[in-house]
């Protein structure tokens, strides 16, 4: 299934659980990211995805943050982001999944593995853990669709 498609079934799935489970403004436009974001993500491993392209690109972005919070000089700061920016570009074009099969992302124990992470990170960082269910139905929606589609 197309990515935009995956997107729009995101949408309307999230406007029918939050009809079904009103939830406050700031914690329903987090879900939405969540779910947003989560419905993409078995994608990550298609070599022209989308969600692959900016998921690189911020974390570039936050890495970048962080050396330059750093108390380094100018000049290490540009060779350390420039060493970070051949890592990730080259961990980009690396990545050893395939789109389908078994070393793919396509499969519901990383919608378990996934939601899990987020579960224990949510957990250590105070944030709403209600918030991992929505990462968990993103990424079975996904699922759910690809496999509908196959028939």
């Amino acid at each position: 299934m197309d990515w935009k498609l995956h997107l729009i079934s995101s949408f309307f799935l999230y406007f029918l659980i939050i009809l079904a489970f009103p939830l406050p403004p700031i914690l329903s436009l987090q879900a939405l990211f969540l779910l947003l974001f989560s419905s993409l993500l078995p994608d990550l491993d298609h070599p022209k995805s989308v969600i692959r392209m900016v998921t690189f690109v911020i974390t570039f972005y936050f890495l970048a943050l962080f050396v330059m919070m750093q108390e380094f000089d100018l000049e290490m700061k540009l060779v350390v982001l420039i060493m970070v920016l051949v890592l990730l570009y080259y961990s980009y074009r690396n990545i050893p999944l395939k789109h389908r099969g078994k070393k793919s992302l396509h499969l519901w124990r990383y919608c378990f593995l996934f939601a899990g992470i987020f579960f224990v990170f949510f957990s250590i960082e105070n944030i709403n853990i209600s918030l991992t269910s929505f990462i968990f139905i993103g990424y079975g929606s996904h699922l759910l669709a690809d496999g509908i589609r196959k028939f």
